[in-house]
């Protein structure tokens, strides 16, 4: 049998040795080539991860005090004005309106956040696009060449992404690979702070559930591609598709193009959706066994401990992530609704 299903190899639960060397940039670019070989160690994501983190959370509550300000502005009771926002209730806080900073009222801006949504969504479906182009082109290589002609369609998908030597990590496939699609994405996670940036000179706190998505997405996409861990196409595909319809929604809101609220709460479904299907996928692949195409022994798809750290990254980060995520389904969508119910 070509792919099965069995126990993870003993070896994965070891502690992560460092055998895999850094990959080698897939540019001739001398430029990408040093941001490559820069962006592979561990301090660059993990240090832009914490000042990141750090930052909104020393802004936050500036950006709470603008908008009590500004609420206090509009009260002629003083005894109603607000001054600490960790005394006020739920309902006192859904008061607060924002308070945006001048330069988010300019129509420079306005249309800088349009730009920004525009672009992300035209990368996120480059990206989807490509890398399902990858993945199918490469199991018809292996096929063409014979290496797969005998295999099932199970069995050629996970030779594909298992294989590092024929698979889609191969840096001689014809076409781009998994590494430079991978790459982009986990660049990209260091732009998608500008979402952050946005929502702030709006005059809105950024929320825990937001900063962590961002910080962590930095971490789990550098653990995948410095390790060349099969798994990290899944997050590549999942999240560029998720992306893409996300920031087409963003991009309709920039043109004041109403959206039915149906939409939103679907997105959101689709959003921990993907965190549960992929993760569970994700860890599937340390239960798969192929053969390999040089040896024609059977191996675990996730061979080394090293490529098992960028699996217990992602699964670390996805199940909080998922548990914020439910949480801001169940405040957004069914505790308003059962408000708008009972005032009506």
């Amino acid at each position: 049998m070509t792919v099965s299903l069995g126990l993870p190899h003993p070896h994965l639960f070891k502690l992560p040795q460092g055998d895999i060397a850094t990959p080698q940039s897939p540019f001739e670019s001398e430029i990408l080539s040093y941001v490559f070989d820069k962006s592979m160690n561990v301090s660059t994501p993990l240090s832009i991860a914490i000042v990141y983190f750090s930052f909104v959370h020393f802004i936050n509550p500036c950006i709470r005090q603008r908008q009590m300000n500004l609420y206090n502005q509009t009260v002629k009771d003083k005894s109603l004005m607000m001054n600490d926002y960790n005394t006020l209730t739920k309902q006192q806080r859904r008061l607060l309106r924002a308070a945006p900073f001048k330069i988010a009222t300019f129509t420079i801006f306005k249309i800088f956040v349009l730009i920004h949504n525009v672009f992300l969504c035209l990368y996120s479906v480059w990206t989807f696009i490509g890398m399902t182009r990858t993945i199918s082109l490469t199991m018809k290589l292996l096929n063409d060449q014979g290496l797969t002609e005998n295999y099932s369609l199970v069995g050629k998908f996970f030779t594909s992404v298992c294989d590092l030597n024929h698979g889609v990590f191969n840096e001689n496939l014809p076409y781009t690979n998994l590494t430079v699609f991978g790459w982009f994405f986990y660049i990209s996670k260091f732009y998608e702070v500008l979402d952050t940036i946005i929502i702030l000179l709006k005059g809105k706190p950024s929320s825990l559930l937001q900063s962590y998505h961002h910080a962590g997405a930095m971490m789990c996409m550098w653990a995948g591609i410095r390790f060349q861990s099969p798994p990290i196409w899944i997050f590549v595909v999942f999240n560029s598709f998720i992306h893409s319809l996300m920031y087409f929604y963003f991009s309709l809101s920039c043109l004041q193009i109403r959206v039915a609220n149906i939409c939103k709460r679907i997105l959101t479904s689709m959003q921990i959706s993907q965190f549960i299907i992929g993760g569970s996928l994700a860890v599937v692949h340390a239960f798969i066994w192929f053969k390999d195409l040089n040896t024609n022994q059977s191996c675990n798809c996730i061979g080394t401990s090293d490529q098992a750290l960028p699996l217990i990254i992602n699964v670390s980060y996805l199940t909080p992530l998922t548990a914020l995520f439910a949480a801001f389904y169940i405040e957004s969508y069914i505790k308003n609704n059962k408000s708008k119910s009972k005032s009506n």
